[in-house]
């Protein structure tokens, strides 16, 4: 046997071993659609049409075998503006960490708990350019930051350290802590600890349940969630969260939202419905509702077609300034 060939003999038995004790995987999703916009108030009524990122994303995670049944665990996921509008990348999930028999150990940007165990459950909808969230009512109390009735995201939170319990015949829980040495990026806020979640679920045939509680020291509210979803065996769905916050201070709103969804599959064809709506516990505020329909037509497994209309009424704070809008979205996803 020549050099050449007992080198490629050698090549091939390292990579072999490396592969035996590391995993790497390279996995995405091309999210695009064309949006359509009705703005409904005072100086809002302009529609306009637009080709929206639906939350195209790009990841790579492993885990490497360290023996005596325990791995190390990585994942950095961004986000892609396969619009082309915009930066080209954004980090969506980003962390390492440890698992074995104890359970799970990560620290970076994560889940949330509270979206883990409940705001999943009705995160069935395909357009996220719509209404600026891909679920119903959840972000609009979910946000990890000070607005209540907003859309920014709080489902992926920076700055934690989370622990996750293995699965106990369903049952299953996790706690995080979180720690941003800038407090939210204001002097006033700043706390050894940001901020605590738990929460937990458990699963049995097709039912699940989850319930969340979360200690915001930094901003001053304690908030708790809890979700039920149900799928029956010919392929209908049904989900419902609802979510409380208490803020401390005088005066200091105590808002909360619920929101309901049903699916139902047949073959390649998927029909959702959902409802959701939002009080800001305030006199001079209406309560933000919205109501949502749409059907994803499956052209494989890992590819999709969708058409979706939302519709919110009283987006805003006070009544003096609240308007309507509705969404039509028609889009395809492709997974790999």
């Amino acid at each position: 046997m020549n050099k050449s060939m007992i080198a490629l003999a050698v090549a091939g038995a390292l990579a072999a071993s490396a592969a035996a004790q590391a995993e790497t995987t390279l996995y995405g999703s091309a999210r695009i659609g064309v949006t359509y916009t009705q703005p409904d108030g005072p100086g809002t009524d302009k529609s306009n049409w637009d080709v929206a990122n639906e939350a195209s994303r790009i990841g790579v995670k492993g885990s490497e075998d360290l023996g005596g049944g325990l791995k190390a665990i990585y994942q950095y996921e961004f986000g892609v503006n396969i619009d082309g509008n915009g930066g080209p990348l954004n980090t969506r999930l980003s962390s390492v960490g440890l698992t074995g028999g104890f359970g799970t150990v990560v620290l970076g940007r994560v889940w949330s708990a509270p979206y883990l165990y409940v705001g999943s459950l009705t995160d069935v909808f395909n357009s996220s350019s719509s209404g600026g969230s891909g679920v119903m009512g959840w972000d609009r109390l979910n946000a990890y930051a000070t607005g209540n009735g907003g859309s920014v995201t709080g489902d992926r939170i920076p700055d934690v350290v989370a622990y996750i319990t293995p699965n106990f015949s369903g049952f299953s829980a996790a706690a995080a802590i979180v720690m941003n040495g800038n407090g939210q990026n204001a002097v006033g806020n700043r706390e050894d600890i940001d901020a605590y979640d738990i929460a937990g679920g458990y699963t049995l045939g097709g039912l699940t349940l989850g319930a969340s509680y979360r200690d915001f020291k930094a901003l001053d509210y304690t908030q708790w969630t809890v979700g039920a979803a149900y799928k029956f065996p010919f392929g209908l769905k049904l989900a419902a969260t609802y979510s409380d916050r208490d803020q401390d201070g005088n005066n200091a709103a105590d808002p909360s939202v619920w929101d309901a969804i049903v699916e139902y599959n047949f073959g390649a064809n998927t029909i959702r419905a959902g409802y959701a709506s939002y009080d800001h516990d305030a006199s001079n505020s209406d309560d933000t509702d919205a109501w949502r329909v749409g059907y994803q037509y499956d052209l494989s497994k890992r590819t999709r077609l969708w058409v979706e209309y939302l519709d919110e009424s009283n987006i805003g704070f006070t009544k003096a300034d609240q308007t309507d809008r509705s969404f039509l979205s028609i889009g395809m996803r492709h997974d790999f």
